[in-house]
């Protein structure tokens, strides 16, 4: 059940890159995955939501919720086993639709392309209830592109009325409750319009529970960080990134 742990970390010096293993493609079905699952590691929770295709619709590939499945999750966990005492392996990941009740049992929740995310009154619901549990939402890959931010910030306010989603400084803790993240200032895996910025809604004690990487994709990143498709250094920084996400939802 979503609850706060105390975790004894180690010291985090650089990343550590060298991840193994390439993800063979063999017929699986997003719509009806089925996987045993260990309650007691740490597992990433993919959510799969009610949205509309929008621009995708004449394109090939998955639906924005499934964007860098499943290697960006298998490579994070990799990640986070190997330089925190989190208890967790690389394929303790698992998709859950939004309204799903069964999401409360999770701490973390990662939402991929928010801006095609058409929220339904059930999710909305099942979603204010999860928050006002204690937990913590990482929403990721969207850009400033007509019609994205409105849609998702508009979702949240649905959820949330009473709540604001705010611009978040370097000086958030955050940013420095595993790594010291020294800038916010990213360079994106790909060319999209406007400046990468860090959004947060926080609890009425102040505690951050849902974090949006609006106009970035640190997604991307972790799913070809093993690929040598993108700088050493830029996969680091998205690394950083979530561990602190993660390191900091486990903890406050």
């Amino acid at each position: 059940m979503i609850g706060r742990s105390k975790l004894i970390l180690i010291s985090a010096g650089a990343l550590v890159l060298a991840l193994t293993g390439l993800w063979q493609v063999s017929g699986f079905d997003l719509a009806s995955e089925s996987k045993v699952v260990d309650v007691n590691v740490f597992n990433f929770v993919r959510i799969r939501y009610n949205g509309f295709m929008g621009s995708w619709g004449n394109r090939w590939g998955p639906p924005p919720w499934a964007h860098d499945y499943p290697r960006a999750e298998e490579n994070f966990l990799n990640i986070l086993s190997e330089l925190t005492t989190v208890e967790t392996t690389p394929d303790s990941y698992l998709i859950l639709d939004l309204h799903d009740p069964e999401i409360m049992k999770y701490p973390v929740l990662y939402v991929s392309e928010p801006g095609y995310w058409n929220c339904t009154d059930r999710e909305i619901e099942n979603l204010r209830e999860y928050l006002l549990r204690g937990g913590f939402v990482i929403f990721d890959d969207f850009r400033d592109s007509p019609g994205e931010w409105d849609n998702f910030s508009t979702c949240m306010r649905k959820a949330f009325p009473d709540r604001t989603l705010e611009e978040l400084s370097i000086e958030h803790p955050v940013f420095h409750c595993f790594y010291d993240i020294e800038s916010l200032e990213m360079v994106t895996p790909y060319e999209v319009p406007g400046r990468p910025t860090f959004y947060g809604m926080s609890d009425e004690e102040g505690r951050l529970q849902v974090i949006a990487n609006f106009n970035n994709d640190i997604g991307d990143y972790w799913e070809w960080s093993d690929q040598s498709l993108v700088p050493i250094k830029l996969s680091n920084e998205a690394y950083k990134f979530g561990l602190n996400y993660v390191i900091y939802a486990l903890t406050h």
